[in-house]
């Protein structure tokens, strides 16, 4: 009767959700339980409840559960949104800078929770034993998500072979994952220089009865959405490196809680891009977590732009000069640059390319941020003036069937090569005429470097560090609006210009190899170690 009565007067739309976090809860309880005892030695909240109390207590946040969910869909519907925030006002219509007002606003409030439980781990942390590193095999960790085919991760793969070429042990990799074989991308270039790479360490039966276990009691300390902290923090302690350094936002932050717990001298966080309140994987605990981190003396902010190192110190509220700024670094082989552009012809004949015709490309992932469908629409605009022009696009990601469904329509059909990934991408570059970057957020964009490097002139919006890889005007041009007529009439005038293509190709090399060589590079990260040069 009961039963009825609920089903009558509460609504599905709330009746459904209360339902689903009892049984969960339930369920949670009995795993609990199950885990205790197998693992009855092991300090954990709640331990002397049973499965019943312990399901009743959880029951009794449920309101307040309810609230962050409310506050997890107010997130998704930001998401939306988020392209607002890197647009000038000026461009934007009124009620466009209303919203971009508002949501600026909203992710910028506090989060009591994450800052109450960090607070939390702070005290937890102040009561250990003095902490050093939890081995003596020192030497440099850097820890990644993956390897995927990505700037940030070669980025890290030529960091990590950079540094064993200086001599520099042991230098290990860790990673998130390396299940899928896209995650895979770049493990064969660290196989053929024996350098370590293993997985985060996910099997809890390691920590029991360990000097480990104080660590990991203060990590589990964290909301549930950090749990992987006590995962990261157990591949730590098991190396002991004297530093480790992070790549990206949800490494660095769980990464980045784990070192500091495990005692590691120099913690350096690599943030690579612009903040994450401008991407879909924002979450909220990432701005708590990065300001709890700046304070610490160990922790080091990095970013590979000045753009981005002001952006993260706006949204964090820091100081000027809080985030240390190292320009990425590129291995400008003459060999390898010889061979790319000596194939650049079989490469346009491999994929339906003419040889004397202009050829407009890019390398990107196929993300909102990265605007592969106003790519799209640019190659459409410029095909009305330059109906000879063909367009090249390497990459692949979660707009691919969006992308495919453009490029097939008639104003492009039989014009557009999408030639998904490619293992030697700079070979795919090296057969363009012209390489155009279309994104609305970046960091420091390593295929602006990597064309200009091959004498490849680049067009690219102003997103994030963008216009600090080009010099603008002689080895490329960086854009002052996005709307495809626009961006269309830019690449025509320049690839009509002979006299500019052919100076902008001599030219772009020079510049790119003096302010982006990986030796200098290098030295600065080992600066950033705490290490100084080491030749």
């Amino acid at each position: 009767m009961l039963r009825r009565a609920i089903r009558l007067l509460v609504p599905t739309s709330i009746r459904r959700p209360i339902a689903d976090r009892v049984y969960r809860t339930i369920a949670r309880a009995r795993l609990m339980r199950q885990w205790l005892a197998a693992h009855s030695g092991a300090p954990l909240p709640h331990r002397e409840l049973s499965a019943a109390r312990f399901a009743a207590a959880r029951l009794a946040r449920l309101p307040y559960v309810l609230a962050r969910g409310g506050m997890a869909k107010a997130w998704t519907g930001a998401s939306a949104h988020r392209h607002l925030l890197n647009r000038q006002p000026r461009t934007l219509r009124a009620p466009e800078r209303a919203k971009r007002r508002a949501l600026a606003a909203f992710l910028a409030l506090p989060d009591p929770l994450y800052r109450r439980r960090l607070a939390q781990f702070e005290r937890l942390l102040s009561a250990l034993p003095a902490r050093g590193t939890t081995s003596r095999r020192g030497g440099i960790l850097l820890i990644t998500g993956g390897l995927g085919p990505g700037g940030a991760e070669r980025q890290a793969v030529l960091t990590l072979i950079g540094l064993v070429r200086r001599g520099l042990a042991p230098v290990e990799l860790a990673c998130a994952s390396l299940r899928d074989e896209a995650a895979r991308f770049f493990l064969p270039q660290l196989e053929a220089v024996s350098i370590p790479v293993r997985e985060i360490d996910r099997d809890a039966s390691r920590d029991a009865g360990s000097h480990f276990e104080s660590i990991a009691d203060a990590c589990r300390s964290l909301p549930f959405s950090l749990h992987e902290v006590v995962d990261y923090a157990r591949t730590i302690a098991a190396l002991g490196p004297r530093v480790a350094h992070f790549w990206l936002d949800e490494v660095n932050v769980k990464g980045g809680l784990a070192a500091v717990a495990a005692g590691v001298p120099r913690v350096v966080l690599g943030l690579r891009s612009l903040p994450p309140l401008n991407y879909a994987f924002h979450q909220p605990y990432m701005r708590e977590v990065y300001r709890w981190l700046a304070k610490h003396p160990r922790v080091v902010l990095l970013n590979n732009s000045a753009a981005g190192a002001r952006a993260y110190e706006a949204w964090l509220g820091l100081s000027s000069g809080a985030v240390h700024v190292v320009h990425n670094g590129f291995d400008f082989d003459p060999a390898t640059l010889a061979r790319c552009a000596s194939g650049s012809r079989d490469f346009r004949a491999r994929h339906g390319l003419p040889g004397d015709a202009p050829v407009i490309g890019t390398v990107i992932r196929f993300s909102e941020e990265k605007r592969p469908l106003l790519w799209l629409e640019i190659a459409a605009a410029l095909r009305r003036t330059m109906p000879e022009a063909r367009f090249l696009v390497v990459g692949d990601g979660v707009l691919r069937d969006e992308v495919h469904a453009r490029a097939g329509r008639a104003d492009l059909r039989d014009a557009v090569r999408l030639v998904g990934h490619q293992r030697d991408a700079l070979a795919a570059i090296a057969a363009m005429d012209v390489f155009l970057l279309t994104s609305r957020a970046e960091g420091l964009p390593n295929v602006l470097v990597e064309a200009q490097m091959l004498g490849v002139p680049v067009v690219t919006t102003p997103a994030g560090g963008a216009p600090e890889t080009v010099f603008h005007g002689t080895s490329g041009w960086v854009l002052d609006r996005d709307d495809p007529a626009h961006v269309a009439d830019v690449l025509s005038r320049l690839l009509h210009d002979r006299a500019w293509l052919s100076r902008a190709r001599s030219s772009a090399y020079e510049f790119v190899r003096e302010a982006f060589g990986v030796e200098r590079m290098l030295d600065e990260t080992l600066s950033i170690y705490g290490i100084g040069p080491v030749t």
